[in-house]
């Protein structure tokens, strides 16, 4: 892997350029736009290519103060000056990294059932939000750092904004067979 895993999950980072879906040239092959656009659970989708070996690991989780213009192309102003619950993980299968991940909830996203998302520990955040059916993914966008992908999404439950980026790293398109140019 060229790009550093923390480097990655640095999701506030102003050195990724994030963009639009229609706004990336060349684009990048099918198969892994099959993995980048799929609009549904991530995790789901790992776990039926890991056959009962998935797991998540946490590297690092809690609050942060952020106030970077990427965050502001996400966030309004005054939520992306909160404080915000900050979660990086790999989604591995077995020992092998798959996906690098990093999610940013907003002080005031968590209220309510939300709230439990400081407590998920090594289970898939994937799995707690594809299980509701208010679930909103709003902007989708993409971004390349050498030869890792990655997108990142506004999702919407209960009306509160959370952000998730996912890198896809090379041992999964590897044991995906996924094959780039």
């Amino acid at each position: 892997m060229t790009a550093p895993i923390n480097e990655l999950l640095s999701l506030h980072s102003d050195r990724l350029l994030w963009r639009p879906v229609s706004q990336i040239l060349p684009r990048p092959d099918p198969d892994l736009q099959s993995w980048l656009l799929d609009p549904g659970s991530l995790t789901l989708r790992l776990k039926e290519h890991a056959d009962g070996r998935f797991r998540v690991v946490v590297l690092e989780e809690g609050w942060v103060r952020r106030q970077l213009p990427s965050l502001l192309q996400c966030f309004s102003p005054s939520v992306a000056s909160e404080r915000m619950w900050s979660r990086r993980v790999l989604l591995q299968c077995g020992d092998t990294p798959w996906v690098a991940a990093h999610s940013l909830i907003p002080v005031s996203s968590m209220e309510g059932e939300l709230k439990r998302l400081r407590h998920l520990s090594n289970k898939p955040l994937g799995e707690f939000l594809f299980r509701n059916p208010l679930l909103q993914r709003r902007q989708l966008e993409l971004t390349q750092a050498d030869d890792i992908w990655g997108r990142r999404s506004l999702f919407y439950l209960y009306g509160k904004p959370l952000l998730v980026a996912e890198f896809f790293l090379p041992a999964l398109l590897h044991d995906t067979g996924i094959h780039l140019a």
